[in-house]
């Protein structure tokens, strides 16, 4: 089992003051034979300083400071460590963020459902929530209590509902998958949910839920996100691009049904989304699923709302 390398991209900016509680975290391991790629997005702390010297003690750690190749923000980050990866030829890719704690089994747990089935594709675990690092519990009996949900048999839909609890430290990807893929970089938020949705939506994927809490998160206000970007119109225009995006993704996919129904509708309706309300309209039309009751029903809907801010901008 040893043979197989885990490479673990982390991904930092400013966090000289936690950065190495993470690192010994994942020094601890008992699963050892992995290499801890981290990307720094051009820190104006001394992180650098703590890493470096971190890296000396330990040959499987390696600091990488972005080049200008890479736009600012933690997207950019991540794709500069996906690129590394991909680069040395990875053969399993762990996530982890810069202030979050690993449980000393993670590799090892998530590692061996891999192992076993080269049919699958990712094994999640389940995390827990920390203010203080004194209250975390290793003992994996004891950390049982308000479980986060991770076993599905719909990948997508599950996650998408947000029934589904991920984030990025859970996944342990075979390379395979995940390399085929980048971040976002336009996105300063809700980045990884993109990335996610976008994989779950266009493979078939197969996975292990190992029912365990093998990293715990960090709640704190300076997120790694909030350090580079205070202005709340950032995260507004993020969310309307990912929605866009998104949305135009899944109608060319056989469950854009689900998705209009379940979520469009919602959002566009409820926000008043006129562009939204249109690009469902026509792909309504186009595919002539209107037979559908349900999708009917929207689409008169959708046709009246339409009718309603017609009128509206005409008497304005």
């Amino acid at each position: 089992m040893s043979g197989f390398k885990i490479t673990i991209l982390l991904a930092t900016f400013n966090r000289a003051h936690l950065i190495e509680e993470t690192l010994i975290s994942i020094q601890n391991q008992t699963y050892t034979n992995f290499e801890c790629l981290i990307t720094d997005d051009n820190s104006i702390d001394n992180t650098h300083e703590v890493v470096v010297s971190f890296c000396k003690k330990d040959n499987r750690f390696e600091y990488h400071k972005k080049t200008t190749a890479y736009p600012q923000g933690l997207s950019a980050t991540r794709n500069f460590g996906l690129d590394l990866a991909q680069a040395r030829g990875a053969q399993f890719i762990q996530f982890f963020d810069d202030d979050d704690i690993m449980h000393p089994n993670k590799l090892e747990l998530q590692i061996i459902p891999l192992l076993e089935d080269s049919n699958l594709d990712l094994s999640i675990c389940q995390y827990r929530k920390f203010k203080r690092k004194s209250t975390i519990e290793f003992e994996l009996s004891k950390a049982d209590d308000f479980l986060c949900h991770i076993d599905y048999q719909d990948l997508l839909k599950s996650f998408y509902l947000n029934q589904l609890n991920l984030n990025s430290p859970g996944p342990l990807w075979r390379s395979n998958k995940i390399l085929k893929y980048r971040f976002d970089q336009d996105l300063f938020y809700a980045e990884e949910r993109e990335l996610y949705l976008r994989i779950f939506l266009l493979e078939k994927l197969k996975y292990k839920p190992v029912k365990l809490v093998l990293f715990w998160y960090r709640k704190h206000s300076a997120a790694i996100t909030s350090d580079l970007y205070n202005d709340s119109s950032i995260k507004a225009r993020s969310e309307a691009l990912f929605t866009n995006k998104f949305l135009n993704l899944v109608l060319k996919q056989e469950a854009a049904p689900f998705f209009i129904l379940k979520s469009y509708t919602s959002i566009a309706v409820k926000g008043n989304n006129y562009s939204h309300l249109k690009i469902i309209k026509r792909y309504i039309r186009k595919k002539g699923i209107i037979s559908n009751p349900k999708l009917q029903a929207l689409f008169l809907f959708i046709e009246t709302k339409l009718l309603l801010k017609k009128n509206l901008s005409l008497k304005c």
